[in-house]
């Protein structure tokens, strides 16, 4: 067998090379892989969302309005700005009104017949709304009042709505009869509780049609860090709070979005978020401060403990500055999804201007190989 023979330098070869033998590489394969190299991720801003916080849930009707055959009962709550939008619609076949005036509409004989729960958390506090009367109701009685803020999810059909607690009826338009739409008067607004039909007339029959769109408009209970586009080609989207100047307290505001660990990233390497951050116009008299959570899903709508290893750090100044966020990765793998919501709190108590906390850019980084 022939010595191998070692070329410690560039071989250049004008034309045909033929190998007989093997070419073996100074490095092998495995250290090769084993060269990582720390590489940032810029995450783009239209990820963070401000409605993926846990507190926006479409609402769902008790068994005594779901039990009906042919009725309709669906609802969607989106976050618009700042403020919350709650659509319902229900289409009353199948259901029953009663016997005396002011019965609830619901299942024959059935509980629990609310058309959905309103909650500060979800639909926030309610400042408009609206219904309108889509189709006409038929068979049984087309007066319908509407109520809200019922303590108890219990109510029956045929019962009287007055024998529940905190009943306020917020809207009370005589017949319904197809595109009438009756602006929910502002004294009567719905709020926290159990939302109920109730029949005016004394029909006690089963509704063959009808069907009503609920649009209420209600400010959130927390405050969200949003997505600001700005003057195309003069600024570039950004996370920024609302003006919180002199708000007396400290506030929080928060978005959440989902990140993926490169396929290349190598298995129990660092992993840092870096928070480009800083104050627009003014600083906070007191504080402004960022936080990061970060959890690992576990692909089956559930996840695991808090992965930040960082605590909430200062951002009050109006010059821009990185924030690294270090993540622990002992249970981090190529491919993982971390759930990471950022909460900005921020506590002024002057009126010196206008007040921003603003992130102007997030990335992910990672030795990738």
């Amino acid at each position: 067998m022939a010595n191998p023979v070692s070329i410690p330098g560039d071989l250049l070869v004008p034309g045909n090379l033929r190998v007989s033998g093997n070419i073996t590489p100074a490095k092998t394969k495995a250290s090769i892989l084993a060269t990582a190299e720390l590489q940032s991720f810029t995450v783009p801003m239209s990820l963070w969302r401000s409605d993926m916080d846990g507190s926006l849930a479409d609402m769902s009707p008790g068994s005594g309005i779901s039990l009906g055959s042919g009725t309709i009962c669906e609802s969607h709550v989106s976050r618009h700005g700042s403020l919350i939008k709650t659509e319902i619609f229900i289409d009353l076949t199948g259901l029953k009104d009663g016997g005396t005036t002011l019965d609830i509409i619901g299942v024959s004989g059935e509980k629990n017949c609310y058309i959905g729960k309103l909650s500060a958390a979800v639909n926030g506090t309610i400042v408009y709304g609206k219904i309108t009367c889509l189709e006409s109701p038929a068979t049984g009685g087309d007066d319908i009042d509407f109520y809200s803020t019922v303590t108890e999810s219990t109510g029956q059909q045929d019962t009287g709505i007055a024998a529940l607690t905190g009943e306020v009826e917020f809207t009370q338009n005589g017949s319904w009869s197809g595109a009438i739409a009756t602006p929910i008067v502002l004294t009567a607004l719905p709020g926290v509780g159990y939302m109920y039909m109730a029949g005016v007339g004394t029909g006690a029959a089963v509704y063959t049609a009808g069907q009503f769109l609920i649009e209420l408009w209600g400010t959130p209970a927390e405050n969200a860090l949003e997505v600001v586009g700005g003057t195309h080609g003069t600024n570039a989207p950004s996370l920024q709070t609302p003006d919180f100047k002199n708000n007396s307290a400290a506030a929080t505001y928060t978005t959440r979005g989902e990140l993926q660990l490169p396929w290349e990233y190598v298995v129990g390497s660092s992993v840092n978020i870096r928070l480009n951050a800083g104050m627009l116009t003014t600083v906070g008299s007191v504080a402004c401060t960022v936080d990061l959570e970060v959890y690992k899903s576990d692909e089956d709508s559930t996840s695991t403990g808090d992965l930040c290893a960082t605590a909430a750090t200062s951002m009050n100044d109006v010059t821009f500055a990185d924030l690294d966020f270090t993540i622990t990765a002992s249970t981090l793998s190529p491919g993982d999804l971390l759930d990471v919501k950022i909460t900005v709190s921020a506590d002024d108590d002057g009126d010196a201007g206008a007040m921003k906390a603003c992130i102007g850019s997030v990335q992910l980084l990672c030795d990738v190989r």
